[in-house]
């Protein structure tokens, strides 16, 4: 039985959340109903209290009998009227002296809790009389209790009903996260298939179409390994079956026939040195470096040069300015220069000019390798650039080479942002342009 993950999913998030959101503005809601209410019940008390204050102060000249104070607070029995003469004398209503009595055990600024009730105080002093006036405020007390039970009640209910709104629209916001996750969990290995991409949310759309490049790179670069896997295979049969030939030939006929022996050695020979030279060009391709500055590629170029005309017996003809710096790793350059040159060679007959140009501007470096050999058919100059890629296969046995150096120029010329150019020369031969843009942080991603 597959056990359930502990991490909570988007939509278990989201729905904890929107809850926790809607308690919170509730709370919110009632904190504030309890704070207004409880402010408009002092309000009102002192309002009240203030009332008959004023109501006995205006009295005050006209009484001579304080026994009527009652007449001030009779709308409510347990409110309570004291006023304290000049002489001292304090003067109470009907059971005042015994609220005021009972208001000195826990007294909170205008507010008095005893245990009959609560009372609203108001103390106010005009001409020798202090006037008193505690007014219970324990009916709007219950009024407002009663009333915020009713909003608990009322809150409580609106989080129950509202509970599979929630879920609903944290479903529905989760919804497109829920379909990738189960569209990348059915993804098959090899295969060009791509996430659905909804048109909202803007984060998640930007999302798939990412993943999207990604599996369109991934698959790719799939398909690129397997050819790569089938060429290479392909490339090695034919020297392996030239060894394995020329070994059962030698078992078979070696006595018999001694001068077999030497011939086919010499066979074997090439078939291992053609195979030693498909493996290092092979092994190119996963060669990586990190660039820390800028390289003179000048004495590269001519260093190069050498070395091909050393090998090929060919006259080379080198255009350059002393200096051309770029970012790039020298072997790369060397790399670069090395193939088009051994191309340009192998490819042109025998005294036949050929020239190497290196230029730089502002903006670009440029690299011109121009033949005058057999040239390359216009709808296969791209293809020339393809892993094994031989536009004369009938030539393999005559022309040594392996179809993988126009490749290797390709993917160093790829690996700094510049173009390759393939054209015809004229009257006859081939011209390879290379184009390197001059970037502040070309090399910031190599």
């Amino acid at each position: 039985m597959k056990k359930r993950s502990s991490v909570p999913t988007a939509f278990h998030q989201l729905n904890r959340l929107f809850m926790l959101l809607l308690v919170g503005a509730l709370l919110v809601i009632n904190l504030t109903f309890v704070v207004v209410a409880s402010n408009l019940v002092y309000r009102y008390a002192d309002d009240q209290a203030e009332k008959i204050s004023d109501d006995v102060f205006k009295q005050i000249p006209n009484t001579h009998d304080w026994s009527l104070l009652d007449a001030y607070i009779a709308r409510q029995d347990d409110d309570a009227v004291a006023v304290t003469l000049p002489s001292g004398k304090t003067v109470y209503s009907d059971d005042g002296h015994k609220i005021f009595h009972r208001m000195k055990e826990r007294h909170y600024g205008p507010l008095a809790i005893t245990k009959k009730g609560i009372y609203c105080l108001h103390d106010e002093r005009h001409h020798g009389y202090r006037v008193r006036v505690a007014i219970n405020v324990d009916d709007l007390l219950r009024l407002v209790a009663w009333l915020v039970t009713m909003m608990v009640v009322i809150n409580l209910l609106a989080v129950i009903i509202s509970r599979p709104f929630i879920r609903r629209i944290a479903r529905r916001y989760t919804h497109p996260l829920r379909r990738m996750d189960t569209e990348v969990a059915q993804l098959a290995p090899g295969t060009s298939d791509q996430l659905t991409v909804p048109a909202q949310p803007q984060e998640i759309s930007r999302l798939a179409r990412s993943f999207n490049q990604l599996l369109i790179r991934q698959h790719e670069a799939i398909q690129r390994e397997q050819r790569f896997v089938a060429d290479a295979s392909h490339e090695l049969k034919t020297p392996l079956a030239t060894i394995r030939g020329h070994l059962g030939l030698i078992r078979r006929h070696g006595q018999d026939h001694p001068e077999l022996v030497a011939k086919s050695l010499n066979y074997i020979e090439e078939a291992a040195q053609r195979m030693q030279t498909l493996v290092n060009e092979l092994l190119e391709f996963g060669r990586q470096g990190q660039v820390s500055g800028e390289t003179n590629l000048v004495p590269l170029l001519q260093a190069e040069v050498k070395n091909v005309q050393g090998q090929y017996q060919r006259e080379i003809t080198v255009t350059a300015p002393s200096k051309v710096a770029y970012p790039m790793l020298p072997a790369d350059f060397r790399r670069v220069v090395h193939n088009l040159l051994d191309n340009a060679a192998k490819y042109s007959p025998v005294g036949s000019p050929i020239i190497a140009s290196l230029l730089s501007d502002n903006e670009r470096v440029i690299f011109r390798v121009a033949d005058q050999g057999r040239g390359i058919a216009s709808q296969n100059r791209r293809r020339v650039l393809e892993r094994f890629f031989r536009e004369d296969p009938s030539r393999s046995n005559t022309v040594p080479g392996s179809g993988l150096g126009l490749a290797i120029v390709n993917e160093v010329v790829g690996k700094y942002h510049g173009q390759i150019a393939i054209q015809a020369n004229n009257p006859r031969g081939t011209v390879v342009v290379i184009t390197w843009p001059k970037m502040k942080k070309s090399s910031s991603n190599l």
